[in-house]
């Protein structure tokens, strides 16, 4: 009967019953392993209890049922508790066996173990690291760790500018935080939302005193759970003369529109002059530009450019979705996916189309460099193309002699008109067509013929210019110079050229003007 039933005897694999003996001056890490063996005369051992409390001079024992946590394992690695503020303590585990008619060993297993707390670690992914000039989502990558056990960590801890003030903890498992500007726009400085994550999870926590059009500095550690902390890391780091060793310069929005150079080549003030005259011909007179041209591309070994957030997800979707209107010129989309810019950013551009964005794509069309690169490029999906053209056997290059028509096919939706006629000023050898999608709108056909034999004339797609039915997005195809000459001219008997042509797009796209600024 249970009356007669006989308790359980418990064992640890530790023998000593105090290694505060045993080890001296000696003290383990905050995490040991420890396992344990129950008999019973009568019965069976089903399960085991575990506790461990800190013991010594002025602590308090706890109750004889306190603070004792069930399994049926026969062994464990325990995070022993160290007293807050403290750097070593002992602590003492007791192991007690229960049989099977619930009958405790009235006399656990007890070791003593002298215990050392070691400072927790933390370090930032330099791979991931923000530019040194960026838009106001800003990303860090980050690791923390233990020497006592990633369960001895508490969290991490950050201020942003100014630690007097305190700090923010956030959970010790995070290895990813943005901030975001609670007012992209501010004059001066503004609130900076915390999400937490590649997933962009809201922690609900802002921080003060994100300066916009400023430099700023972040201020990192991890905490344990005895109190104890990493060194502060502070980004930009100092060097030896107290001197930042980088920037943390945050841009503030000023505008709904963007324009980006991305044009990787010579020749980028020249195109990007045509772009901004497309704009102030069209009346949009603010906007914000984003230079991504200063990284050198070559194609032994690609790179996307510094100035871009090294992480696209979540950041350079956040990034983009800052503006509605994005005019972005660029050299090279087509022809790769590593290390291109724009194909990078089409692959998170989901957010901006979803909130309404519409953007204008300028650039020559270029064949893939291999394979692999004309497989899956997210630029291909957004644009209002199908794909590239295919050159038969003997086709090397397609030409368009000096004074070819670039003729108008569709009207621009929305604007009532057709994009004005153009013709070619010189020899031109830098641009292909492109195949158009089913339903995107053909704005613009010239006619090629085949390698150098103005006879052979190409009877593949000419399209040169399309924009996509939802009129989401415009596609200009069109170099504009080869070296200082203009590739392209009003034609004959017209006033209206390139700049021209490129703000009946931007009307297409609904860019704003200075009028429609003013009244929203």
């Amino acid at each position: 009967s249970r009356t007669d039933n006989a308790a359980p005897e418990t064992e640890l694999a530790v023998r000593s019953a105090d290694l505060r003996d045993d080890l001296g001056d000696r003290r383990l890490v905050s995490t040991v392993d420890v396992a344990w063996s129950g008999t019973d005369p009568d019965g069976v051992v089903l399960a085991y209890e575990v506790r461990a409390y800190a013991v010594g001079d002025g602590l308090p024992a706890p109750d004889p049922e306190e603070g004792w946590g069930r399994t049926a394992r026969r062994d464990s690695t325990i995070l022993l508790p160290i007293p807050l503020g403290f750097d070593t303590a002992d602590v003492a585990v007791e192991v007690r066996s229960i049989d099977d008619d619930e009958a405790k060993d009235p006399t656990p297993a007890r070791t003593v173990f002298p215990i050392r707390n070691s400072n927790p670690t933390f370090r930032l992914v330099d791979a991931e690291a923000p530019p040194d000039s960026t838009w106001p989502v800003v990303s860090f990558s980050f690791a923390s760790g233990d020497p006592d056990g990633e369960a001895n960590l508490l969290a991490v801890e950050l201020a942003l500018n100014d630690t007097l003030s305190g700090w923010t903890r956030i959970d010790p498992t995070t290895t990813f935080l943005t901030l975001v500007a609670q007012d992209p726009r501010a004059t001066g400085t503004t609130g900076a939302q915390l999400y937490l994550g590649r997933g962009f999870s809201n922690s609900g926590v802002t921080l003060p005193g994100l300066q916009l059009d400023g430099e700023n500095v972040l201020y990192l550690r991890a905490v344990d759970q005895a109190g104890a902390t990493s060194p502060t890391l502070r980004y930009p780091a100092l060097d030896e003369d107290e001197q930042p060793l980088g920037s943390f310069y945050v841009r503030r929005v000023t505008s709904d529109v963007l324009l980006v150079n991305d044009y990787r080549s010579s020749g980028d003030d020249l195109v990007l002059g045509i772009a901004r005259q497309s704009l102030a011909v069209h009346g949009t007179a603010d906007y914000d530009e984003w230079d991504l041209s200063a990284t050198p591309q070559s194609s032994s070994s690609p790179s996307f450019s510094d100035a871009l957030p090294a992480t696209q997800e979540p950041t350079l979707r956040q990034t983009l979705a800052l503006w509605n209107r994005i005019y972005w010129v660029s050299n090279a989309v087509t022809n790769r996916v590593s290390g291109n810019n724009f194909p990078r950013a089409a692959g998170v551009l989901d957010l901006f189309f979803e909130e309404g964005g519409r953007l204008l794509l300028h650039s020559p069309v270029s064949f893939p460099q291999s394979e692999d690169e004309a497989q899956g490029n997210p630029a291909v999906d957004v644009l209002p193309l199908a794909g590239l053209v295919e050159f038969p056997d003997g086709v090397r290059a397609l030409r368009a002699g000096t004074g070819t028509p670039v003729r108008p096919v569709s009207e621009v939706p929305g604007t009532g008109r057709t994009l004005p006629p153009l013709q070619t000023s010189r020899l031109l050898t830098s641009a292909l067509p492109y195949e158009p999608g089913p339903d995107d709108i053909v704005l613009y056909r010239l006619a090629f013929y085949e390698n150098n034999t103005p006879s052979n004339a190409w009877e593949g797609s000419e399209v040169v210019a399309s924009i996509r039915a939802d009129q989401r997005v415009a596609f200009f195809a069109l170099p504009l110079f080869s070296g200082p000459n203009p590739l392209f001219a009003p034609a004959d008997g017209s006033s209206e050229g390139v700049p021209e042509a490129l703000a009946v797009l931007l009307d297409g796209l609904d860019f704003p003007t200075s009028a429609t600024l003013a009244l929203r």
